[in-house]
C-alpha cells in the first residue's frame, strides 16, 4: 500500500475512532429528552406539549453559551497538537470558572422569570402551568449544566472521547430511574421529570471535572482566576460562538414557540418531530466532533495538508450518513412515533410532516459535519454569519406562515430554510481556501 493509502486508512481509523464514542456520548442529552417526552406523553397531551416548549426556552438560555463546548475543543486540540499541556490545562480551568459563573446568574433568571418566559411566548393557558413548573426546578442544574460543557469540550479536544461516554451512560440510567419513580412512583408529574435530568447533569459534570485532571494530565490548578487580558481572548474567541448559537437557538425557539400558538396536538407533534431530529442531529455531530479535533490537531502542528485531507473525509462521511439516516427514517414513522405517543390524534399530525426532515437529511448532515470543520479552523464569524440570517428568516417565516393559518408541515419548512441558508455558503466556504489558516 503506498503512503497516501496509508495515511487515508489512518484518518478513516481516527476519525471512526473519535466519532462512535463521541456519538454515543452526544446522544447522551437527546436521549434524555427522548426518555422526558416519553414520560410526559403518557401523563396527558398539555404535558407533552409543554414539555416541548420548556425545553425550547431552556435552550435559549442555555445553547447559546455552547461556546463553552466548542471553543473549548478548539483550543485544546490545538494545544494538544503543539504539544502544550500547560496552555490546555489553563483554558480548561478559567473555561469551568466562567461556566458556573454564567450558570449561577442564568439560573436565577429561569428560576424567578419562568411564568414571564412561558407567557411571553404566548403560550396558550393549557401549557402555562406545567411549563413553568418544569423550567423552575430545571433552573437547578444549569450551573452543573454549563459546567459539563466545559468538561466534554476538554475531552474532545484532547480526542479521548471514550471516557466520557461511561459518565453519560451512568447518568442516563439514573435519570430513567428517578423518572420512574418521581413521577409514576411518587406522582410528581412534570416536576418529577425534571428532577431526575438534574440529578443526571449533576453527574455528568462532576465527574467530568474529576476526570480532566486524573484521566488527562492536566494540571487546573495553579492559574488562578482569568486576568483581563484572558478575559478578552477568551471573548475574542466565544463572540462568534454565542451569536452563532443564539442565531440558531432563537430560530428554533421561534419555531416551537409559533407550534404553541396552535393548539396542544400541534404542539405536541411538533415536539415528537423535534425529539426525533434532534437524537439524530447530535448522532451526525459525531462527526462534525471527529472532525473538529482532528483539524485542530493538524492546524496545531502546521499540517495543512493533513486539513484538507480531513474536510474532505468528512464531507464524503456526512453525505452517506444523510442518505442511510433519511431512508430509516421514511420507512419507520410508525414505530417511531408510537414510543413517544398513544394519542391518535398526534399521531395523525406527525404524518403531514414526518418526510421533509428525513428527505433533508443529507443537507442535515452536511451543515453539522461543515459546522465542525470550519471551527476546528476557528473561521467562527463566517458560520456567525450565515448561520444568525438562517436563524432569524426561519423564525419569522414560522410565525408568519402560523398567523396565517400555517400548521405543522409550514413548522418544518421553515425549518429547512433556517438549513438551507448555513448549508449552500458554509459548502462553498469548505470546498474552497480562504478558510485554511496561513502556514506557520
Amino acid at each position: 500500500m503506498d503512503q497516501r493509502g496509508r495515511a487515508w486508512r489512518g484518518r478513516r481509523r481516527r476519525m471512526l475512532g473519535l466519532a462512535i464514542p463521541a456519538t454515543l456520548t452526544l446522544l447522551a442529552e437527546p436521549i434524555l429528552g427522548v426518555v422526558d417526552t416519553a414520560i410526559a406523553g403518557r401523563i396527558g397531551t398539555a404535558e407533552l406539549g409543554a414539555l416541548g416548549l420548556a425545553v425550547s426556552i431552556l435552550a435559549v438560555v442555555t445553547w447559546v453559551f455552547n461556546f463553552l463546548v466548542f471553543g473549548t475543543t478548539t483550543t485544546v486540540a490545538r494545544s494538544f497538537g503543539s504539544g502544550d499541556l500547560v496552555g490546555a490545562g489553563r483554558r480548561i480551568a478559567h473555561a469551568g470558572i466562567v461556566a458556573v459563573a454564567l450558570g449561577l446568574g442564568l439560573g436565577l433568571i429561569v428560576g424567578v422569570g419562568a411564568p414571564l418566559l412561558v407567557r411571553g411566548v404566548g403560550a396558550v393557558d393549557a401549557l402555562v402551568d406545567p411549563a413553568v413548573t418544569y423550567l423552575q426546578v430545571r433552573a437547578v442544574g444549569i450551573p452543573f449544566m454549563l459546567l459539563g460543557f466545559v468538561g466534554h469540550g476538554a475531552f474532545r479536544g484532547a480526542g479521548d472521547t471514550s471516557r466520557p461516554l461511561v459518565v453519560v451512560i451512568v447518568a442516563n440510567l439514573v435519570n430513567l430511574g428517578l423518572n420512574i419513580f418521581l413521577v409514576f412512583g411518587l406522582g410528581w408529574g412534570l416536576a418529577g421529570v425534571a428532577a431526575a435530568t438534574v440529578v443526571a447533569e449533576i453527574i455528568v459534570a462532576l465527574w467530568l471535572a474529576l476526570l480532566v485532571s486524573g484521566r488527562l494530565g492536566l494540571t487546573l490548578r495553579g492559574h488562578g482566576l482569568p486576568n483581563r487580558d484572558q478575559i478578552t481572548d477568551l471573548l475574542a474567541v466565544s463572540r462568534d460562538l454565542f451569536l452563532r448559537t443564539a442565531g440558531l437557538v432563537g430560530g428554533i425557539t421561534a419555531i416551537a414557540a409559533a407550534a404553541a400558538r396552535t393548539d396542544p396536538i400541534t404542539a405536541a407533534a411538533h415536539q415528537v418531530i423535534w425529539q426525533v431530529y434532534l437524537l439524530i442531529s447530535f448522532l451526525l455531530d459525531g462527526l462534525a466532533v471527529a472532525s473538529q479535533t482532528m483539524i485542530g490537531n493538524a492546524i496545531g502542528s502546521d499540517d495543512l495538508s493533513e486539513v484538507r485531507a480531513t474536510a474532505n473525509d468528512g464531507l464524503r462521511w456526512s453525505v452517506g450518513a444523510g442518505m442511510v439516516i433519511g431512508v430509516v427514517l421514511l420507512a419507520s414513522r410508525v414505530p417511531i412515533v408510537s414510543v413517544f405517543t398513544p394519542d391518535p390524534g398526534v399521531m395523525v399530525e406527525v404524518a403531514q410532516a414526518w418526510w421533509l426532515p428525513a428527505v433533508a437529511m443529507i443537507l442535515h448532515a452536511l451543515v453539522f459535519v461543515m459546522d465542525g470543520i470550519l471551527m476546528g479552523a476557528s473561521d467562527y464569524a463566517f458560520i456567525r454569519r450565515w448561520t444568525l440570517a438562517g436563524g432569524v428568516i426561519g423564525g419569522l417565516m414560522a410565525q408568519i406562515g402560523v398567523g396565517l393559518g400555517g400548521g405543522l408541515l409550514w413548522l418544518w419548512i421553515s425549518y429547512e430554510v433556517v438549513m438551507l441558508l448555513r448549508g449552500i455558503p458554509l459548502l462553498i466556504r469548505v470546498r474552497g481556501d480562504r478558510w485554511l489558516p496561513d502556514p506557520v
